[in-house]
């Protein structure tokens, strides 16, 4: 199965390459087809913009040139004319505005719903940290940076079309107007062609190249703050999140002068950026007031000459203003370059280490994942990689029947999470073979709870969507584990591992297991590690209505009762896999393999 789309990443860095990127970012056909639809619409509307914008200028020396005659009578009619223009610009603004807007709305969407689609699928978001630092926030990459992506990139493609194409309407005037501007010399007119475009471009170039020398240092410091941002955020996050355990150490005094790290850092970063656009005004605003003088006096010896009437002078002055505002653009806009700068690298870096996560490469071999001849779970060889050490069984090869309660006793540090990981096929890197029964649900439990947000139903019914399962089943396995009071709260939103205790999240995590009925549960610890009353309700659950389920666990201890049939041993050995893994640009066939294996048979995270 080749790699969808562009799995082996973005090679060209330049802001060109990650343009091109980008836009293979965007989800889908449909979504490219929507974005291109609106650029070409407000690309027509801007130039009905600028053809009506020279008409206005030639309105502006006619107008003039009827005060200087002092003509009531054309005067008035000019008056007309002008409102006329002015009506047909104000309908182009009006729809030129709705359409910037929509713009954004779409890329956002497209790019948005990319990167959401990428960061989800089967086991990125947990591989991506091993990755090292691009995979830090992705909160802030997907919500904020793309959001600010998308308007920064439709603010200044728009921009740029409209002062590409205000250029092109008004320098064919400017040209013929310069034909006006003659010069005496020794007695005789002397006039160069193209004189006022020749200036307007000299002008906006000597004015683009002060900037760009003086503000290239904002792009790094726009993309150090985005990191600094994003530090300080996490920070303030995870201090939400432990609360109470901060309060219970009364550790506030010690938290908030930990924050000042991050908060010195952003502000650091902000001063540097302050200053430099303080000196980069300089340039910007000089520029802007020179811009007003510098028009009347290229022209004035051609209207002090003769050769050039006042509606003349101002639709030179007016043609000139035209040109060199769509010749500054890049002047003006350049703080908003630096920051679109960084915001593509950030969006763009990560778009790329998401398509490329699957291809993360160990410092050794991988664990093979194929699947059983039988019903049964078979592990030859099997040998994890775990940060702490080699992790393996006993016995060199391991069948567990259908059906079949098997503990595996795990001491502490045993790198028991990473054997459950290898399992569930999340962590590949190791030797070894693991056959899985072929067609038969699996579900996994982790050592701590998870629910989702949204309704109780929808966390007992995870990660199936609620409307699988009727209300009456789920009342009824509310019942079973014990958390009837809940009943009335089926459809309630609430953050329920919030609101329940640790023993009810995990009734509710049985509940779960019983309302999906799998025909394998592996647990990432072993039952006796569960309260006396919920190991009671377990047992019986196991005893009865999933009589026929498998129940695999890594654990510590024996519950008793009699529950497992068959005990094995993890064994350790030194030394383990170095993390961060790096990813490369390419990647070995099992992985394809796994991905393909795991639409064979469904595994579920709990």
């Amino acid at each position: 199965m080749p790699p969808d789309k562009h799995t082996t990443g973005i090679a060209d860095q330049s802001t060109l390459g990650q343009m091109r990127f980008f836009w293979k970012m965007l989800d889908g056909p449909k979504s490219k087809h929507s974005v291109a639809k609106y650029f070409i619409l407000i690309t027509l509307v801007i130039g009905a913009n600028a053809v009506t914008q020279v008409r206005l200028n030639n309105w502006q020396g006619s107008i003039y040139d009827a005060i200087g005659q002092r003509d009531i009578s054309v005067f008035m009619h000019e008056i007309s004319v002008f409102l006329a223009i002015v009506s047909v610009l104000l309908c182009l603004g009006v729809l030129q505005t709705w359409l910037h807007e929509r713009l954004k709305v779409r890329l956002r969407q497209a790019a948005t719903f990319d990167l959401l689609d990428e960061w989800l699928k089967p086991a990125r978001a947990f591989l991506l940290p091993l990755t090292g630092e691009i995979s830090i926030n992705p909160d802030q990459r997907i919500q904020e940076d793309t959001r600010r992506l998308s308007e920064l990139s439709v603010d200044l493609a728009v921009g740029l079309v409209q002062s590409t194409l205000m250029l092109l309407a008004f320098v064919g005037v400017l040209w013929q107007l310069s034909a006006q501007v003659a010069f005496i010399i020794q007695g005789k007119q002397v006039s160069i062609p193209g004189y006022m475009v020749w200036a307007a471009i000299g002008y906006a170039l000597l004015g683009s190249f002060i900037t760009w020398l003086v503000g290239k240092p904002l792009i790094n410091a726009h993309t150090q703050l985005r990191a600094a941002e994003a530090a300080f955020r996490f920070d303030l996050v995870r201090l939400n999140e432990s609360a109470e355990n901060i309060a219970l150490c009364r550790g506030e005094k010690t938290e908030r002068e930990n924050l000042n790290g991050p908060v010195d850092a952003v502000l650091t970063i902000m001063r540097r950026i302050a200053n430099r656009l303080a000196t980069l005004t300089w340039v910007t605003g000089g520029y802007g007031w020179l811009a007003i003088l510098a028009p009347l006096l290229l022209a004035a010896p051609g209207y002090f000459g003769g050769t050039l009437s006042l509606g003349g002078l101002m639709m030179v002055v007016g043609a000139f203003y035209q040109v060199q505002t769509a010749l500054r653009w890049y002047v003006d806009r350049f703080p908003a370059l630096a920051e679109w700068r960084a915001m593509l690298t950030r969006v763009i870096d990560y778009g790329s280490a998401l398509e490329r996560v699957q291809y993360l490469d160990g410092v050794a071999g991988h664990i093979e994942y194929k699947p059983s001849p039988s019903d049964e779970l078979i592990m030859e060889n099997l040998c994890v990689l775990a940060p702490n050490g080699r992790v393996s069984l006993g016995e060199r090869f391991v069948t567990i029947a259908p059906g079949e309660r098997v503990l595996i006793v795990a001491p502490p540090k045993s790198g028991k999470t990473t054997f459950i990981k290898a399992l569930a096929s999340l962590w590949v890197w190791g030797s070894g073979t693991i056959r899985v029964p072929d067609g038969k649900r699996i579900m996994f439990v982790p050592h701590s709870p998870y629910h989702p947000a949204g309704t109780l139903k929808a966390a007992l019914s995870y990660p199936d969507q609620a409307g699988r399962y009727t209300d009456a089943e789920s009342l009824r396995v509310l019942e079973r584990v014990q958390l009837g009071r809940l009943v009335p709260e089926l459809g309630v939103k609430k953050r329920w591992d919030k609101e329940l205790t640790l023993d009810d999240q995990w009734r509710l995590v049985l509940g779960r297991v019983l309302l999906h009925s799998p025909d394998w549960v592996i647990y990432d610890e072993s039952i006796a590690e569960l309260d006396e009353e919920n190991r009671k309700i377990a047992l019986s659950i196991f005893s009865s209505e999933l009589a026929k389920t498998a129940v695999v666990s890594v654990g510590r201890q024996e519950p008793g009762h009699g529950f497992y049939q068959r005990t094995l041993s993890l064994q350790t050995r030194l030394p383990g896999l170095k993390l961060p893994l790096h990813f490369v640009s390419g990647g070995p066939a099992h992985d394809t393999e796994r991905v393909a294996h795991g639409k064979v048979v469904e595994m579920s995270r709990y």
